[in-house]
């Protein structure tokens, strides 16, 4: 059970973003299905206060899976997760313009690096954490060929029980922000997940482009 909470902004994004994909009906089936009935035509207001329990976000990530199955959930959930960067960043334009002054004429490999510093800050002031300090719950490290995220306790992979990897919201969410910064695809692949039984949550970010 994830006893952290978020801000109103991130579970309102996810609800647009929900809603957009597969309809109000489809979305009020959703939060039938997870007995989240109290954001029916109720979405949280459009502000960062962090008071909305994650569990609520869980419940309502997680009935994908069981409804659709792991198959079906993942192409859905890779584009939420590409909805909700295009979606944060249109109405959160400072975040966008930060972005885009910090990686004035650099190099691809120094813009990806930024925007996905930017991601883990913004991660770590939307999603608490009962458990781990800010600093500890997710890190990014550099490689020769790739960036790696580590997140220690992602609210994808609470108490989930899989053969594959199911982090697909992230994984969606970073292949959006690093085509948004860099204007090219780059490979990201979750290569460890708790829901495998792996301790942490593990990503790959190739820095060679994968649309030459």
């Amino acid at each position: 059970m994830s006893k952290g909470k978020t801000d109103n902004f991130s579970m309102r994004i996810y609800l647009e973003t929900i809603q957009y994909i597969v309809g109000s009906n489809g979305l009020k089936s959703i939060l039938n299905y997870a007995h989240l009935e109290k954001y029916i035509d109720s979405f949280p207001p459009d502000n960062d206060m962090v008071e909305v329990p994650l569990e609520d976000l869980r419940i309502m990530c997680h009935s994908l899976l069981e409804i659709l199955g792991p198959g079906g959930a993942r192409s859905l959930q890779l584009l939420i997760g590409r909805e909700n960067v295009r979606r944060g960043l249109l109405k959160r334009p400072q975040i966008a313009k930060a972005i885009r002054l910090a990686c004035h004429f650099v190099p691809e490999t120094k813009k990806m690096r930024v925007a996905l510093e930017k991601l883990i800050e913004t991660s770590k002031q939307r999603y608490t954490s009962e458990v781990y300090e800010p600093h500890e719950r997710i890190e990014l490290l550099e490689e020769k060929d790739c960036f790696i995220i580590i997140e220690r306790e992602s609210w994808e992979s609470e108490d989930v029980f899989s053969q594959n990897p199911v982090c697909d919201i992230y994984v969606g969410t970073i292949e959006a922000l690093i085509e948004w910064v860099t204007g090219h695809l780059h490979e990201v692949k979750e290569v460890e997940c708790r829901a495998v039984g792996h301790p942490c949550d593990v990503f790959r970010i190739a820095k060679a482009r994968s649309d030459l």
